[in-house]
């Protein structure tokens, strides 16, 4: 009885092995007529500077693909052409349309048809296989099977979980359900089998509003790009601001710890020696999220950290001179000149629950994206001989009024605890 058992059990796993590999083999000669390497082309040298996948969809001349894949072309259209290059080898320009750069999608447009539109459709369940198809390592077209891992539900972004492996070069490409419809595109991977997917539904949005305009393409990227991401930004703080926070404890301190799901905080103390004449904490948190919009620049990012410093055996001075090279916060961002002006501080000193603190507001301003800003600020607490603390709250890419909300807010559930 058993021998039989094992039989079946094995002829089971070889029809389900024999139905997945079909099902594949059925998956790419689907679509591969319709999914397209994209190429971003240096106009003098006329050869690839950065290539990804797209596919067609919504009518038989539109290609979605990412941002990142075509923003050389975004920021320098007079230094570079956008091409599709077909699996067949042949070739052909495109024009870009709309874009996402929040949910890092872009649309193009060939100039005459290039394959069948694939259909998109809702995400299926958790642990429902998935196709993910594009062009990876400028190789050739490929399919990688995975699993739907859901929606990442303590990020901002809400992008799939893919248990696959998206290699360089097949950012862009769909990725398909069992029956050949998409459901997200390839975005990212972490390495280790763990990528990420942009779900289909924002795609959605975009090719809603190409058909109401008659697929005419967008007046002004730089300012769409501006409005998109301060909508972003101005949602993302507004939340914040109607949160409940979770609070903890650091030094004399209880301050805001985690202000969403979506930011995380940890410990980053100095490990305690046996022969140290002080003591120190530091909590650092962050939102784990930067919206890429060119090479080196990338905004989103919301960092805050904490730092207690105390000593009953340094003098004063000592103590004050350690205090002082504490005090300083490093912005996390590599703008230029180019990409925002210099930064105007100012200081003053301020009171929180009955300690003084030293406090100082820097803001620059993006110069190509309106209404967007960088804003540092950093507070010293004053008074004490044998005691410190610090608070820095660093924004990159931010509405500068909205971040003194928050940072108002902040600063009001600051209470000292003796």
């Amino acid at each position: 009885m058993l021998h039989l058992f094992t039989r079946i059990l094995l002829l089971f796993l070889l029809l389900s092995t024999a139905d997945a590999e079909n099902n594949t083999v059925n998956i790419y000669s689907d679509v591969e007529n319709s999914v397209y390497q994209i190429r971003v082309l240096n106009k003098q040298t006329r050869k690839k500077s950065v290539i990804g996948s797209g596919f067609v969809v919504g009518r038989s001349d539109i290609l979605a693909t990412n941002y990142h894949v075509v923003s050389s072309y975004v920021n320098e259209p007079e230094t570079y052409d956008l091409e599709y290059f077909s699996t067949s080898g042949e070739t052909g320009s495109l024009e870009l349309l709309d874009l996402d750069v929040v949910h890092d999608l872009a649309v193009v447009k060939a100039n005459k048809a290039l394959g069948k539109p694939l259909n998109i459709t809702h995400i299926p369940n958790k642990g429902a296989n998935l196709y993910s198809l594009g062009n990876p390592m400028d190789l050739g077209f490929s399919i990688v099977e995975g699993t739907n891992n859901g929606l990442m539900k303590y990020s901002e972004d809400k992008n799939i979980l893919f248990s696959g492996s998206l290699n360089p070069g097949m950012s862009g490409g769909p990725t398909l359900n069992e029956s050949g419809e998409v459901v997200g595109i390839n975005v990212a991977t972490s390495g280790n089998e763990i990528s990420f997917l942009v779900p289909a539904k924002h795609l959605s949005t975009i090719l809603g509003r190409l058909k109401l305009r008659n697929y005419k393409p967008e007046d002004d990227f730089f300012q769409l790009i501006s409005d998109q991401l301060l909508s972003d930004n101005q949602a993302f703080i507004s939340r914040l601001l109607t949160e409940k926070w979770s609070h903890e404890k650091i030094g004399k301190f209880s301050v805001p710890s985690e202000l969403s799901h979506s930011i995380r905080c940890w410990d980053a103390s100095r490990v305690a020696e046996e022969d140290d004449l002080f003591r120190s904490f530091f909590t650092r948190c962050s939102n784990e999220r930067s919206i890429y919009l060119d090479e080196g620049l990338e905004l989103g990012t919301l960092d805050y950290e904490y730092q207690w410093l105390e000593s009953d055996e340094l003098h004063p001075l000592r103590l004050y001179s350690r205090y002082e090279k504490l005090n300083s916060s490093i912005l996390n961002s590599n703008a230029g000149k180019d990409d925002v002006t210099n930064f105007a501080c100012n200081t003053r000193f301020i009171r929180v629950d009955k300690q003084d603190f030293k406090a100082t507001i820097c803001r620059r301003d993006y110069i190509n994206y309106t209404g967007l800003s960088d804003v540092l600020i950093t507070m010293a607490m004053v008074g004490h001989k044998n005691k410190g603390f610090i608070f820095n709250l660093d924004m990159i890419g931010t509405d500068f009024d909205l971040a003194l909300d928050l940072y108002q807010k902040m600063l009001g559930e600051f209470k000292w605890k003796e």
